[in-house]
This record gives structure tokens, sequence and C-alpha cells, in this order.
């Protein structure tokens, strides 16, 4: 656990702030000192968030796809000192049931928008020498059957992390790739059947979930400076699931 006050003074923008690890990310760096601005597509949630964050945390409705809204509002920040690229989301499909437009929504969703975003906060980034953390998931390189779409964004924001660590590697900013296994979420609840996340748990080595609280900690540590040797990593947070490779998420042929 990071001491109190440890990320005082900065400055961090968190994506997907309303809900889920978005939320439980933006309540940690708060309660750790830092300045959160935190954006999300529902207003209602963002609120529920402000509140129980208290001082510390502003928000803003904002759509990461829309690229030019999102380059506005980061740049509007001036020096950044920490990005975290949370927002993201996906459905549980065959890949022959998936449309085209279902599949580049995802991969909008979860990589290029991301991209995009990232992109136009380096010039805060820089000025501050800060840190970027981008969320995906376990393992995605090896596939995740019934997920497609979203283990191809996945990985490609992976390899996003590990390409820009060396591109900016003068410039003094760190990336991050953050991977937890199963987070049980209210939208994982959604978008997973019951008995698909009771396979995965049970396929999990360690045979438990990812806690939301363990996702924030990581999160504020490598925010806060405590991994500062290193840059481009992907970080898997997922109980050894990532070793032995996901488990299905379909339950016949498609």
């Amino acid at each position: 656990m990071l001491p109190a006050g440890a990320l005082a003074g900065r400055l961090a923008f968190v994506t997907g702030a309303g809900s889920g690890i978005g939320r439980a990310v933006a309540l940690r760096l708060v309660s750790l000192g830092a300045s959160v601005v935190g954006v999300g597509r529902r207003e209602e949630r963002l609120a529920e968030t402000a509140a129980l964050a208290g001082e510390g945390f502003r928000f803003e409705v904002l759509d990461v796809r829309d690229r030019d809204a999102a380059s506005a509002l980061v740049g509007s920040l001036g020096g950044l000192d920490l990005l975290v690229n949370n927002a993201g989301g996906q459905f549980v499909a065959p890949v022959d049931k998936i449309s085209r437009r279902g599949f580049d929504a995802v991969v909008d969703l979860n990589l290029t928008a991301p991209a995009s975003l990232v992109r136009a906060a380096r010039p805060g980034l820089v000025a501050r020498r800060g840190r970027v953390v981008n969320l995906s998931l376990s393992a995605p390189e090896r596939g995740i059957a019934g997920l497609t779409h979203s283990a191809a964004a996945r990985a490609g924001i992976a390899a996003l992390t590990k390409a820009l660590a060396g591109e900016w590697r003068a410039d003094g900013v760190r990336l991050f790739c953050l991977a937890p296994g199963t987070v049980l979420t209210a939208g994982v609840g959604e978008e997973l059947p019951a008995e698909a996340l009771d396979r995965i748990v049970e396929a999990t080595p360690l045979g438990r979930d990812t806690s939301l609280a363990e996702v924030a900690e990581w999160v504020a540590a490598l925010g806060s400076g405590v991994a500062d040797a290193v840059s481009g990593a992907m970080i898997e947070l997922d109980g050894g699931s990532g070793l032995v490779g996901a488990a299905s998420l379909t339950t016949g042929p498609s």
C-alpha cells in the first residue's frame, strides 16, 4: 500500500471514471492526494464518483471516440502526471456472428481511441515527465474465444505501449500496460454469462478473481514512480491465468 499523500500535487486524467475499474482508480488516486479529471459518457455515473471522491475530483462528459473533443480536453490541462486509458468494452460472440460494424466499434473503443488520446496527451506528459497506464486484458495474444475483437484490440494496446515506450524514451515519459484477469464489475456481469465467469475463475491457477482495489493500487503505484526503472512492460494482474491461457467464453459451435 502506498503511503498517504503519495500522489500529492499530481494531476491525473482517467477515462471511464463513472463505474468499475475507472471509478476505483479515480477514488484511489484522490485518496492519495492527486487531482483527478475523470471522463465518461454518463453524467449521472460520473456525478456518483464525484460524490464519493469529494474534493480533488472533477469530471467532464466525454466519449473518448470523439477524437476532437478528447484531444481538446486533454490538451487544455497543460502538464499531466498520469493518463489512465481505462475506458473500454466488448460483447461475447463467435467471430462469424460479429458484424463488421460491431468488430470495428470494439477495436475503436479499446485501441484506436486510447491511441489517439495518448498522442494528444504527449505534450502535457512530456512537460511533467508523466506516466501512462493503458488497461488491457490478461494474455490477449493467446486469443480469447468469444472475444476475438477485444483480444485483437487489447493485444494492440499492449504493442502500442511497448512501441511508444521506445519512441518516447528520451522524453522521460513512461508507459505501462496493466492487464487484469477477471474483475467482477457490474459491466463484466452484463457482458459475460455466470457460467463463463465461473469457468474463467476455475481455470485461474490461483483460483480467484482480481479485485477492484488491487487494480486501483497497481495503477496508483505505477503512477507514483515506484516502478520508474520500467517502461513498456505489460503487467498481468490475473492470478496466473496468463500462464495457461484464457478459458473459452463460447459454449458450443458457432
